[in-house]
């Protein structure tokens, strides 16, 4: 999938207004972006999510997806923690970061 067009799948994600964890796996999946080995981009063992997620603004594209895919594991095993992180914006800012990179062409 090209990047415009995993830009509007991500954009039609930022634009929901029922937000399930659901959306954000299958998104991801859609465009191929689903990073299955993301323990490999992090460097905290075992990984701590906030201290990966400070990370963010500085963060490529992939970074980004294995960011968001550590978040969707981390409700697989702590059922509810993505909405929870939902809540306190830190789902967002994630999302908003890959649109802005795949907007300015910096994959």
């Amino acid at each position: 999938m090209d990047n415009q067009m995993k830009l509007q799948v991500l954009l039609e994600l930022q634009q929901q207004k029922h937000i399930h964890v659901d959306c954000y796996y299958e998104a991801l999946e859609r465009i191929g972006d689903m990073k299955y080995h993301y323990y490999d981009y992090m460097i905290t063992e075992p990984i701590h999510c906030d201290k990966e997620l400070e990370r963010l603004p500085e963060a490529d594209y992939d970074l980004c997806c294995a960011l968001l895919t550590m978040l969707l594991r981390e409700d697989h095993f702590s059922n509810g923690s993505f909405d929870v992180r939902y809540q306190a914006g830190q789902v967002q800012p994630i999302l908003q970061r890959m649109i802005d990179l795949l907007s300015a062409g910096r994959r």
